[in-house]
């Protein structure tokens, strides 16, 4: 093997902008494992007890108002995440926030009060609001900033490419630890050493690997709240209700991760695959559900779900297509704003 080149390429991670009710029903499915429906109860119970600011909201630009550094003290003396917090505190490394929209609702939710694990009597709760802190956290931290090294060498005339990572600031990491993995950063337990243009190195071995291609899994649940969002299919107040109602009514089946265009296992209403009841820990300090990693949720059709879809399909096709329904939530919007009359409305719809 002929060493090629080395190419070196300076990338940077962004910071995630303030949380809005979206963002928030995404990680708890992908992450926690909580349908929306369970993560607006477990949320408004937090607002309710003063953990965290109202959880509706389509906002993620925090007010000009808002004091930023007085909310990050509370979160100082953690016994989770306290180090961090004070780390950005005493060395004056807390960023402006990421631009976001301003919906001319809500703030972006945010954690009001410091509280630790053991003040927690669910799991979910704790878990929830883990996460609410340190997406609050990473907003006023640095981005990532690190390289990306390729090494390419030739064997037998054919290019070879290695490819690695060195982190020069870890950023939001710090406070989003897991979110390495979506940078897809390749960081290396040993030091690579240093090669000069031409050299040779043996093949010590090789091997063929075969695959063959297979069809995707089923629409997660994440996937699903991103496209209704995308196409103004409901709200931040309505959309765990609509998921939830197309669940109850036996038209979709949420189910594990499958294999080869099957469903997976079925995850039973209120729990989740592989977990004990509810996942609720009962009593100060009880593991329940606790460092157990949540099997991914996706949206299966059953049989009644897509025979009824297939009855508006033949009845008119535009009736089960998104902008139906983003259009009358449109004009809904609007009879709310003064701009159009409902009678007219439900008249034009019908």
């Amino acid at each position: 093997a002929k060493f090629k080149e080395w190419t070196r390429v300076f990338k940077t991670g962004r910071r995630p902008e303030g949380l809005n009710t979206v963002q928030l029903l995404k990680a708890a499915s992908t992450g926690l494992g909580l349908s929306p429906a369970q993560c607006m109860k477990v949320a408004e119970h937090l607002y309710s007890s003063g953990y965290i600011s109202y959880p509706r909201t389509e906002t993620t630009r925090y007010s000009e108002t808002f004091d930023l550094e007085a909310a990050l003290k509370e979160q100082a003396d953690h016994p989770t995440w306290g180090k961090t917090a004070s780390f950005l505190l005493r060395q004056g490394k807390i960023k402006k926030p990421v631009p976001g929209k301003d919906a001319g609702d809500h703030p972006p939710i945010t954690p009001i009060r410091a509280a630790p694990r053991d003040e927690f009597t669910r799991g979910n709760e704790w878990r929830l609001y883990d996460y609410i802190v340190r997406h609050f956290i990473a907003t006023l931290s640095g981005d990532v900033c690190y390289t990306e090294h390729n090494a390419t060498f030739e064997i037998a005339g054919e290019l070879f490419l290695f490819k690695c990572h060195t982190v020069e600031d870890r950023g939001f990491l710090f406070a989003m630890p897991w979110k390495a993995k979506d940078l897809k950063l390749q960081e290396l337990d040993w030091e690579m050493p240093h090669i000069t243009d031409g050299a040779r190195f043996p093949v010590t071995d090789f091997w063929v690997d075969a695959a063959n291609t297979s069809p995707p899994d089923y629409l997660t649940e994440a996937e699903l709240v991103s496209r209704m969002d995308a196409h103004g299919i409901g709200t931040d107040a309505s959309i765990p209700q609509h998921i939830q109602n197309i669940c109850d009514r036996c038209y979709v089946a949420v189910c594990g991760p499958g294999e080869d265009g099957k469903r997976g296992e079925f995850i039973p209403k209120g729990g989740k695959k592989g977990y004990k009841g509810k996942g609720k820990s009962k009593g100060k300090g009880a593991k329940g559900s606790e460092g157990q990693k949540p099997a991914s949720r996706h949206m299966v059709p059953t049989p009644l779900g897509l025979s009824f879809c297939a009855a508006f399909e033949e009845l008119d096709f535009e009736l089960s297509r998104p902008p139906i329904r983003a259009f009358m939530e449109k004009q809904v919007q609007q009879i709310s704003d003064g701009m159009l009359d409902k009678d007219e409305v439900v008249q034009h719809n019908l």
